[in-house]
């Protein structure tokens, strides 16, 4: 699946540059590798999480844009 976001901004949002993930790749292969095995399926809202309609997760997702 590819995402796209066609909004932009007035200022640019980046984080500082982190000297502990940065400064040895283990650390970065270690995340990747972590994410990859905790990474949720695509059919969770399917099969696990039901009684949650897209309706609702548009809800909550706007919201939660809308107080950063």
């Amino acid at each position: 699946m590819d995402l796209l976001c066609c909004e932009t901004t007035e200022t640019e949002c980046r984080a500082y540059a982190d000297p502990a993930l940065l400064g040895d790749d283990r650390v970065l292969q270690n995340l990747l590798q972590t994410e990859e095995r905790y990474a949720p399926s695509s059919s969770y809202f399917e099969c696990v999480q039901r009684d949650i309609s897209p309706l609702m997760r548009k809800i909550v997702a706007e919201w939660m844009l809308e107080l950063n």
